[in-house]
C-alpha cells in the first residue's frame, strides 16, 4: 500500500535543490501530495561578483522563501552559517542540527548532496552531504541526542544529487514540472545573476564570445537560465528516453529489504 511520505531536503545553499531536483520536488508535492521541507544551511553571502555580503544575506532569505512557495513546500528553514565556511562548524554539531530537523518533521525521505560523488569542489556541499547521511542513518537511535525535543525517527530513503553523478541510476521524468522548476530557480535572482556573470567571465577568459552574457539585465538573465536549464535537463533525459529529467543516486537507508530480500522501499518515480 502506498503511504504518504514526508521529504526533508537539506542543502548548503538556496538554489542547490532547484538546480538539480526542483522538478522532482514539484512532483512530490503535486502528484504525491507529500509534505516537503527544506533546510538551507548557509547564507549565500559569497555568491556574487557585484553585491555586498549583507545584500546577499538579506535578499537570499527572501528568494528562498519565494522559491519554496512556488514549489509548495511546507517550510523553508534557513540556518545562516557563513557561506563557504560550513567546514568550520564541528561535524557533530551540524549532524545534531539536521538530526533534530529529521525528528521534528518525521522525515521518511531525505534529499541532498551525495556524500560520495566524485570531484565535488565546494566545501559546503561536501560537509552538508556527510552531515545529512550521518544524521539520517542514526536519527532512529534514542541514545543519539536524547535531549532533542522530538523523539527518534527512522529515515528509509535518500535521493542524492551531484554535479558529477556517481552510480546515479534513477532518472525522474520532469517534463510536466520543468516550467515550475525554472520558475522556482529564477526566484533566486542573486544566484542566477552570479551564474550569468560567471559564464561571462569564463567566456572572456577563454576568448569566446561573451556578448550574450554582457549587460543581460533581468530579462536577459531569465532567458539564459531558462534556456540553459532546459538544455541541461534535456541532456539528462536523453540518457533515459525522457524529454526532461533529473538524475539521482537512490539509496535505501534501512536494512529490512537488504537482509530479507524484500522490496518494501521503492523510489516514487
Amino acid at each position: 500500500m502506498d503511504r504518504k511520505k514526508t521529504v526533508l531536503v537539506v542543502v548548503a545553499h538556496g538554489d542547490d535543490m532547484e538546480f538539480l531536483a526542483g522538478g522532482t520536488v514539484a512532483r512530490f508535492v503535486d502528484e504525491k501530495a507529500y509534505d516537503v521541507f527544506e533546510y538551507i544551511l548557509t547564507d549565500n553571502s559569497k555568491g556574487s561578483y557585484s553585491l555586498s555580503a549583507g545584500e546577499l544575506r538579506e535578499r537570499s532569505v527572501r528568494e528562498a522563501e519565494e522559491a519554496g512557495r512556488v514549489l509548495g513546500l511546507k517550510e523553508v528553514r534557513q540556518e545562516g552559517y557563513p557561506d563557504g565556511l560550513l567546514n568550520e562548524e564541528h561535524p557533530n554539531v551540524l549532524r545534531a542540527k539536521i538530526m533534530a530537523m529529521i525528528r521534528e518533521v518525521r522525515a521518511d525521505v531525505v534529499l541532498g548532496w551525495d556524500p560520495f560523488a566524485p570531484c565535488e569542489e565546494h566545501p559546503d556541499h561536501r560537509v552538508a552531504a556527510m552531515a545529512l547521511l550521518e544524521a539520517a542513518s542514526f536519527s532512529s537511535i534514542p541514545l543519539y541526542h536524547p535531549e532533542h525535543a522530538h523523539p527518534p525517527h527512522l529515515v528509509t530513503e535518500a535521493y542524492w544529487i551531484a554535479k558529477r553523478p556517481w552510480s546515479a541510476e534513477l532518472f525522474v521524468d520532469v517534463s510536466a514540472t520543468i516550467d515550475k522548476k525554472i520558475e522556482a530557480l529564477l526566484k533566486h535572482e542573486t544566484q542566477m545573476e552570479l551564474t550569468v556573470d560567471g559564464l561571462r567571465l569564463e567566456a572572456e577568459t577563454l576568448g569566446a564570445d561573451a556578448a550574450p552574457f554582457q549587460d543581460a539585465g533581468p530579462e536577459g538573465c531569465r532567458r539564459l537560465i531558462d534556456m540553459g536549464i532546459r538544455s541541461f535537463c534535456a541532456a539528462v533525459g536523453e540518457k533515459a528516453g525522457m524529454p526532461y529529467a533529473e538524475q539521482f543516486r537512490y539509496e535505501k537507508l534501512g536494512m529490512l529489504d537488504r537482509i530479507l530480500g524484500n522490496d518494501l522501499v521503492k523510489p516514487d518515480f
